[in-house]
C-alpha cells in the first residue's frame, strides 16, 4: 500500500570511519495537504560492548510536498575495531506518521572492500528499412527527449554521458552498439527521414544533442573515465544462432564489422565485447579470441553455476580456455544487484529513489572482491513507470560510489582493468553452458507460434546464402545479402513483447531480392 507520507534518511557516505563528521539529510515526501511536520532524528553506535547514542535532535519542518533537513555530528571512537551506525528518523503531522531506519558500517580505518565494475549496455537495433527510411527514431529520441524533468534535460543516452562527466574518477564500462553508433553518425552527417515523411536535418537541435553526447563519450573514453565495449553490428542472439543454425561465419563476419565501426566512430581500440542477451555458446570463446577480444561479461546466475573448471565465486575474473588452448577472460555479473537497478525501478517519488540508491550501494559493499554490475543502460530508465525518478537514483548511486572511492573503501575499475588483475593466474574454466540472461531462448523462439515459422524462414535464407557464397565467393552482392540478414536476426525484433515480424520479413525479402539478381557466369 502506498504511503501518503514517506521519509528517507540519507547519509553523505554509506560507510564511516571513527572521527568522521557525518552529514545526514532527512527528506520527507507528503501526498497530503499537511505543511508542518515534527521530525525526530537519532544516531546510535552499536558495537561489541553495547550501544551509545551519538546524536539526538527534534525539529519542526514547514513547507510543501517535499521537505528536507540536515543533521551534522561527529562519530566518536568506540572500543571496537568495527561498529554499526544506526540512523533513525520519525516524522509526524496532521495524523500521519512515517519512520525510517538505516544501519551503516563504521571502521577504525579505511580498507578496500570491493573492486566495482559497472557495465552499461546501450543499444538500438537498426531502426531503418532497406530504403533507409526510419520506422522508429529511438536512437535519437533517447538522446534528446526530456524524460527526466525537472531534474535534468535529455534522454538516457545524454544523461548517462553527463553523469559520467560529473564523476570523472568513477570508472564505467559502456557498450555502445555499433548499430547505435552508425545511426548516430549518419544522423549527424546526413540527418534522417521517418516513414511519415518527416525529415530531420543536420543542424537540428535534436541532432546537435546527439552530436554532443557522442563527443562526450569519445572524450571520456580518451581520458580513461569510461571504457567502450564493442559487439556484433546489431543485437544478435549469438549463442542461439550457433547452437541452432551453426552460424559461426555470421558471428565472425558481423563481429569483424562491429569492431571496425567501434574503432572508426569512437577512435579507440576495444578490448571487451558485449555478448547480446548474454547468449553464450562455447564456440564464441574461440571466435572472440581469434578476433583479438580480451573479455566479455556473462551472468552469475545463468552461466556460472553450471560452468566447469577451477571455480570459487563470481567475485573474481576467470579465464575461459577452449579445446585448442585459446583464451578469453570472463566477468560474471552479480545478477541480484544488477536486477535491483534494472527491475526495481518504479520509484513513485524522489524519496523512494534516494532510499533505493543507498540500499543498492550497501548491497555492493556487503560483497567482497570484484563486483560486476551489468545491465541495459537505457531500458531501466525508459521502462520505469516513473522514469523521471530514475535520475535521482542514478546520480546518487554514482555520488555514493565516488564518496566511497575517495574514502578508500571501494575502487571502481573498467572491465579491462579488472580482467588484467590476475595476470596469468586467473582461475580457468573449460565449459560454460549455452544459455542467455533469461535462462534459455524462449523469449525469442518459443512463446509465439509465429516465431518458429520465422526462424524456419531465416534458416532457408541462410542455407541459400551459404550456397551462393560457395558458388560466387565474397562478392559485393553476397556481402550485401549478409548485411540484410544481420538486420533480420536482430533479437529486438524477436523478443515476445516487441515481436516485429514486419521488419524481419522486410529484411528477409531484401536478402532474397539481392540473391535473385546475382548472375552466375
Amino acid at each position: 500500500m502506498r504511503r501518503v507520507l514517506d521519509i528517507a534518511v540519507l547519509p553523505d557516505s554509506p560507510i564511516y570511519v571513527y572521527g568522521d563528521s557525518a552529514k545526514v539529510d532527512v527528506v520527507l515526501h507528503s501526498d497530503t495537504t499537511c505543511t508542518e511536520f515534527d521530525v525526530v532524528f537519532e544516531a546510535t553506535a552499536i558495537f561489541s560492548r553495547g550501544e551509545k547514542r551519538v546524536y539526538y535532535e527534534s525539529k519542526t519542518l514547514k513547507g510543501g510536498a517535499e521537505l528536507s533537513i540536515q543533521f551534522i555530528f561527529e562519530i566518536p571512537a568506540v572500543d571496537s575495531p568495527e561498529a554499526v551506525l544506526r540512523l533513525s528518523a520519525r516524522a509526524r503531522g496532521c495524523g500521519e506518521e512515517s519512520f525510517e531506519k538505516v544501519e551503516l558500517p563504521v571502521y577504525g580505518a579505511a580498507k578496500n572492500l570491493v573492486n566495482l565494475v559497472i557495465v552499461w549496455h546501450n543499444h538500438q537495433p537498426p531502426n531503418y528499412l532497406p530504403n533507409k527510411t526510419y520506422f522508429a527514431d529511438y536512437p535519437f529520441k533517447w538522446v534528446w527527449y526530456n524524460l527526466f524533468e525537472p531534474y535534468a534535460i535529455g534522454g538516457p543516452y545524454y544523461i548517462h554521458a553527463k553523469v559520467y562527466e560529473m564523476f570523472p574518477k568513477v570508472k564505467t564500462t559502456v557498450h555502445l552498439s555499433p548499430s547505435l553508433l552508425i545511426q548516430w553518425r549518419e544522423a549527424i552527417e546526413k540527418g534522417y527521414v521517418l516513414e511519415s515523411g518527416e525529415k530531420v536535418l543536420p543542424g537540428d537541435k535534436r541532432i546537435d544533442m546527439v552530436k554532443e553526447a557522442l563527443e562526450i563519450y569519445k572524450r571520456l573514453a580518451n581520458q580513461g573515465t569510461i571504457e567502450i565495449l564493442t559487439s556484433v553490428y546489431a543485437h544478435t542472439i549469438l549463442g542461439y544462432i550457433i547452437y541452432r543454425f551453426d552460424m559461426e561465419e555470421v558471428v565472425k563476419d558481423e563481429l569483424r564489422l562491429g569492431i571496425e565501426i567501434t574503432k572508426e566512430v569512437m577512435d579507440i581500440e576495444p578490448h571487451g565485447v558485449w555478448t547480446p542477451e548474454m547468449a553464450w555458446h562455447n564456440r564464441l570463446g574461440t571466435i572472440y579470441a581469434d578476433l583479438g577480444i580480451d573479455y566479455t561479461v556473462l551472468c552469475g546466475k545463468s552461466h556460472f553455476p553450471k560452468a566447469i573448471g577451477d571455480k570459487a565465486t563470481i567475485y573474481e575474473p576467470y579465464e575461459f580456455v577452449d579445446g585448442n588452448g585459446k583464451r578469453i577472460r570472463i566477468l560474471f555479473r552479480d545478477q541480484p544487484i544488477s536486477d535491483l537497478i534494472g527491475f526495481r525501478n518504479n520509484f513513485v517519488n524522489r524519496v523512494e529513489a534516494l532510499k533505493a540508491a543507498l540500499d543498492t550501494i550497501l548491497n555492493v559493499v556487503s560483497r567482497r572482491g570484484f563486483v560486476t554490475i551489468a545491465l541495459d543502460g537505457e531500458n531501466w530508465m525508459i521502462f520505469s513507470k516513473y522514469p523521471k525518478n530514475t535520475y535521482p537514483f542514478f546520480i546518487n548511486f554514482y555520488r555514493y560510489v565516488s564518496v566511497l572511492q575517495e574514502k578508500g573503501f571501494l575502487k571502481s575499475m573498467t572491465g579491462y582493468e579488472a580482467v588484467k588483475t590476475c595476470g596469468e593466474g586467473c582461475r580457468k574454466i573449460v565449459y560454460i553452458p549455452t544459455n542467455s540472461w533469461v535462462n534459455g531462448f524462449h523469449k525469442w523462439d518459443g512463446e509465439l507460434n509465429e516465431q518458429k515459422y520465422m526462424w524456419f524462414e531465416i534458416e532457408k535464407a541462410y542455407r541459400r546464402l551459404r550456397l551462393y557464397r560457395y558458388i560466387v565467393g565474397d562478392s559485393q552482392d553476397i556481402r550485401a545479402a549478409y548485411w540484410a540478414l544481420y538486420h533480420a536476426i536482430d533479437s529486438d525484433y524477436w523478443w515476445t513483447e516487441f515481436w516485429n515480424p514486419r521488419v524481419i520479413k522486410t529484411w528477409l525479402v531484401e536478402v532474397h531480392r539481392i540473391l535473385d539478381n546475382i548472375k552466375f557466369s
